[in-house]
């Protein structure tokens, strides 16, 4: 009896050293992962903070306006593109009737 205790606490032993080492590199590897997401987090984190500055930049009404003026051809209304309710009819025609409920706006 007393062979057979040692052999099953030998074999104790062995399994608990066993998973002590696993679940030492276990915890080195989540470490290393947990290194890689931080990394991954903080990068996010830049390309945010480069994305909101642009954002500002783009924001501005005279970056706009050069954006528009140089690149899609665009300028500032003139006076004479202004027009009342009243003198819409006279000055782009008559509403075009589109099939759906009528007028395409209301009287």
């Amino acid at each position: 009896m007393n062979r057979k205790s040692l052999i099953l606490g030998l074999l104790v032993i062995c399994v608990l050293i066993v998973s002590l080492y696993r679940a030492k590199y276990g915890a080195k590897d989540s470490a290393a992962e947990i290194a890689e997401l931080t990394e991954q987090v903080a990068e996010a984190e830049r390309r945010k903070a480069m994305l909101e500055a642009d954002l500002a930049h783009m924001s501005r009404r005279e970056w706009i306006e050069e954006y528009a003026r140089n690149h899609l051809g665009m300028e500032p209304a003139r006076a004479a593109q202004f027009v009342r309710e009243a003198e819409l009819d006279a000055a782009v025609g008559p509403p075009a009737d589109t099939g759906v409920g009528g007028d395409a706006r209301p009287e």
